[in-house]
C-alpha cells in the first residue's frame, strides 16, 4: 500500500511537470537565479558614488523606476540544449546630489534609459534544465554615443588566477569557472579605448556593494575588492561613466559597464 501511495505521488508530480513547457521551466530558473537579477542591483542610493571634481566630492546614484523594467528572454530549444538571450530595458534617473542636510538631500536628475544584455546555455540533465554556461553582462544606454569603449577587463585573484575578458557577450563561462574564497582580495583592471584622452569615471560595484571610484586620465584603473564572507553567486561590474555626465548642466548621461559572474565557495 505504501509503495502504491508513493507511486501515485511520483506520477502526480510527473503529470504536473508535463504541463510545463521547456521554455517556461527555463524562465522560472532565470527568475530565481541571482546572476540574472541585474537591474535590482544597478540602482544605488545617495552615497553610491563620489566623483571628485574641482568643486569637491559629488555624490551620485542611479534610480530605476520600478515599473519601467522590461525583461525579454529569447529561448531557443534544440533537443536537450537551450540557448538564451536575455535583454532588460529600464528607465529612471541619474541623480547628482547638490545638497545634503541631515536625512534630506537635493539633486539634479538626468533621464536614464538603459539596457542590459546577457546570454546563457542550458542543458537538460536527468529531465531537469540546468544552467551550464553563462556570458558576462553588458550595460549601456539605449541611445547615445559614448566617447570611449571598454577594451578589456582583467580580474586577478589567487583562487582562479588571472582572467582577461574582451567580449562580454560572446565569452561563455562555466558557472563555477570564476571562484573565490570568502574574504579573498581580488584586483580588477579596466582598459579603455581610445588611449589618448581622459575618459571619465570608473566605478566598480559588486551587486549592492560599491567601491569608491576615481577619475581616469590613463589607459586603465585598478581597484581591489574583498569578496563576500559567505557562499554566494554574484556579478562583479566595471562601470565607466563620462565626465560630462556629472555636470549639473544639460550634458547627456552616458556610460558603458561590463559585468562577470563569480562564485564564492
Amino acid at each position: 500500500m505504501k509503495r502504491l501511495y508513493f507511486l501515485l505521488i511520483v506520477l502526480a508530480v510527473a503529470g504536473c511537470r508535463r504541463g510545463i513547457s521547456d521554455e517556461d521551466e527555463i524562465r522560472d530558473l532565470l527568475e530565481s537565479d541571482p546572476l540574472f537579477q541585474v537591474t535590482s542591483t544597478f540602482s544605488g542610493k545617495p552615497t553610491t558614488g563620489s566623483f571628485r571634481s574641482t568643486m569637491g566630492p559629488q555624490n551620485w546614484y542611479r534610480y530605476i523606476f520600478p515599473d519601467s523594467v522590461v525583461k525579454t528572454h529569447n529561448i531557443t530549444v534544440v533537443g536537450d540544449s537551450a540557448f538564451v538571450r536575455a535583454l532588460w530595458t529600464f528607465k529612471g534617473q541619474f541623480r547628482i546630489i547638490t545638497g545634503i542636510s541631515g536625512d534630506t538631500f537635493t539633486y539634479v536628475a538626468k533621464p536614464l534609459y538603459d539596457k542590459a544584455e546577457r546570454n546563457a546555455i542550458f542543458k537538460k540533465i536527468r529531465r531537469r534544465w540546468r544552467l551550464v554556461k553563462i556570458t558576462g553582462v553588458k550595460f549601456s544606454p539605449v541611445s547615445g554615443t559614448v566617447s570611449f569603449t571598454i577594451d578589456s577587463v582583467v580580474i586577478n585573484g589567487s583562487s582562479s588566477g588571472k582572467k582577461t575578458f574582451t567580449d562580454p557577450l560572446n565569452t561563455f563561462l562555466d558557472t563555477s569557472q570564476i571562484f573565490y574564497q570568502a574574504g579573498e582580495m581580488v584586483d580588477v583592471k579596466v582598459y579603455l579605448r581610445p588611449t589618448s584622452s581622459a575618459y571619465g569615471y570608473i566605478h566598480y560595484w559588486n551587486n549592492s556593494y560599491h567601491r569608491d571610484a576615481m577619475v581616469v586620465d590613463t589607459v586603465y584603473m585598478v581597484r581591489e575588492f574583498s569578496m563576500p564572507s559567505t557562499t554566494t553567486r554574484k556579478n562583479l561590474i566595471a562601470d565607466v561613466i563620462t565626465r560630462p555626465s556629472f555636470d549639473t548642466s544639460n550634458a547627456e548621461y552616458l556610460y558603458e559597464a561590463w559585468g562577470f559572474p563569480y562564485l564564492v565557495r
